[in-house]
């Protein structure tokens, strides 16, 4: 099995890395298992043991999703997250021609967004998505360098059979080979020292080539710094926007191309190595944080060059950046975190313990933690299944209880996630802990959604929210899982399964990522080796009522509730 999950990101599509905001909360969820269950019958699931577990760092390469920036959780405290890239040629031995001299160098990122309106003047107004903390006092550094570590496509401890594993806590192999940095103009503060999230479109004016702004006649304009008097070329949504420096590219990229490193992206990606984005603080814990689609960017190196001893004429170098399974982007990627824990976090994990089981579970991903969750209780009289679960089997055997069903509901700590500035997730996630992979109800929903974290509504796991739009609760039907499990016709769920509790960027992303192995989630005397990698790529948390709650609160800890028939 372990094997099989080596490769687990070859299988990662386009289709499921399409984001949406977590600050725009549903109340859907409420509708999805409706607390009505008129003449059924409703037992209560007595045994249920839940824990959280730290999950140290994670593997992050070649996710689909990556995050770049700051962001202060209130309650789980600081990430800071780091991005380094291999550079693809769009088109492999491009013709440069002779005497090429470059213009501009620029790379530009989309957020995801949404056109809101248009106003009379004609610019585009946008609501940006999936970013956190976003304010436009939220300002951090931003730097870009050539990367000098080769990332590799194989492990060469695993004989090159297997892809290479990078965690992130890993950028210290990166920091050694830091090269030159690439940002183009100090004075652009807005793009480096102060660099800062917009929700602003991007214009492109008109030059004339040498980077100086022309009128609508194309006639050079007096005045360069008067944004009045330029010409819009084109507009972009909102994105980070880089100019970078044209005397590197000019140098690595234009003149090595007479030397053969142009000649396709094997040779390209070992001479090139790529770019790392690194974020700093300007004030503690300020910044904001946004999710990226690396193959998204627009990579471009504007130049003029002859050929055949004609005038030079203006051209243009694309590169690309992002991996993805299907196409032609292999770039790779691997996203750095640091999170530096609240004192409310690190207690709450301390005091965790899976034996008797927790009053709050603590989930939250990146390097986060997940919770899971034991069912049915011991098993006492030594027949290998649980008490519980034995006589249950024996109602659905022996007094035909018909099982039409079960839904699993966890309620939300309104106090830990209660902050005006809290983000909470829109949605987490259950799975098979013991088998790393989705419970039976995941495959049974195959519904979808415009908005992919919408999916599987059937399935559940969207918040639920009060006027006031404050999280209340996550509720799933896991009706298959329960069905399966108490009819005991699969001898491979004889026992009982392990649930896993994690938050998810998205739904429709059941793959695995490894946990480095040298900091191993343990329970009891087992490892566990795995986390959702949708869990790897959502930077936020939430507080959740456990198993054994304090006095006051017994009616938010979780709720297994199975409803069934009985024959006349």
């Amino acid at each position: 099995m372990k094997k099989s999950f080596l490769k687990i990101f070859s299988v990662i599509t386009i289709a499921i890395v399409l984001i949406s905001c977590d600050k725009d909360f549903n109340s859907i969820g409420s509708d999805l298992v409706d607390d009505a269950h008129f003449d059924l019958e409703e037992y209560n699931v007595q045994n249920i043991v839940a824990y959280s577990k730290a999950t140290g760092p994670v593997q992050s390469n070649n996710l689909p999703v990556n995050s770049l920036g700051i962001y202060k959780d209130p309650y789980f405290g600081t990430t800071k997250s780091h991005i380094v890239s291999q550079v693809e040629l769009s088109n492999a031995n491009p013709t440069i021609g002779e005497n090429a001299v470059i213009d501009s160098v620029y790379l530009y990122i989309p957020y995801y967004s949404t056109l809101k309106s248009t106003s009379s003047t004609g610019e585009r107004i946008y609501e940006l998505d999936s970013v956190y903390g976003y304010s436009e006092a939220a300002k951090f550094k931003l730097h870009v360098y050539e990367n000098g570590y080769f990332l590799r496509d194989f492990d060469p401890q695993e004989d090159f059979l297997n892809t290479q594993k990078y965690f992130t806590n890993e950028k210290f192999l990166v920091d050694a080979y830091k090269g030159t940095e690439l940002l183009n103009n100090s004075a652009k503060v807005a793009q480096n020292e102060e660099f800062v999230i917009s929700n602003k479109e991007l214009y492109i004016y008109k030059t004339n080539g040498s980077g100086l702004y022309v009128d609508s006649e194309g006639e050079v304009l007096d005045n360069q710094t008067d944004v009045t008097l330029r010409v819009i070329k084109e507009r972009k949504a909102p994105g980070i926007w880089l100019d970078l420096k044209n005397s590197f590219f000019q140098q690595k990229i234009l003149d090595a191309a007479a030397s053969g490193m142009l000649f396709n992206n094997n040779v390209f990606k070992d001479y090139f190595r790529g770019l790392l984005f690194e974020v700093e603080e300007i004030q503690a814990d300020q910044g904001a944080l946004a999710m990226l689609d690396l193959s998204l960017a627009e990579f471009k190196i504007l130049f003029k060059s002859e050929i055949g001893g004609g005038e030079p004429l203006r051209r243009t170098l694309s590169l690309q950046m992002g991996y993805k399974s299907t196409g032609n982007k292999k770039s790779n990627t691997i996203n750095f975190i640091e999170h530096t824990k609240s004192s409310s976090y690190i207690n709450g994990l301390a005091s965790s313990n899976e034996i008797t089981g927790d009053e709050k579970l603590y989930i939250k991903g990146g390097n986060g933690s997940v919770a899971f969750l034991d069912v049915f209780g011991p098993d006492t009289d030594g027949n290998g299944v649980s008490d519980e679960l034995d006589e249950l089997r024996l109602h659905v055997l022996n007094d035909k209880w018909l099982i039409n069903e079960a839904n699993l509901v966890f309620n939300i700590d309104n106090v830990a996630m209660g902050l005006s500035s809290q983000i909470e997730p829109q949605r987490i996630y259950i799975f098979d802990a013991t088998n790393n992979k989705p419970i039976i109800d995941y495959y049974a929903d195959p519904s979808t959604n415009t908005d992919p974290k919408k999916s599987r509504q059937s399935f559940g796991g969207l918040i639920e929210i009060d006027s006031d739009k404050n999280g209340i609760k996550y509720k799933f039907r896991i009706t298959e899982y329960i069905k399966r499990l108490l009819i005991n016709e699969d001898e491979n769920n004889n026992t009982n399964l392990r649930i896993g509790i994690s938050v998810t960027e998205t739904i429709n992303m059941p793959e695995n990522a490894f946990i480095n192995p040298a900091n191993p989630i343990v329970i009891g005397t087992g490892e566990v080796e795995f986390v959702p990698v949708a869990s790897v790529m959502n930077p936020l948390g939430t507080v959740l009522y456990g198993t054994s709650p304090v006095t006051g609160n017994e009616d938010k800890k979780i709720k297994l509730k199975i409803y069934f028939t009985k024959p006349n």
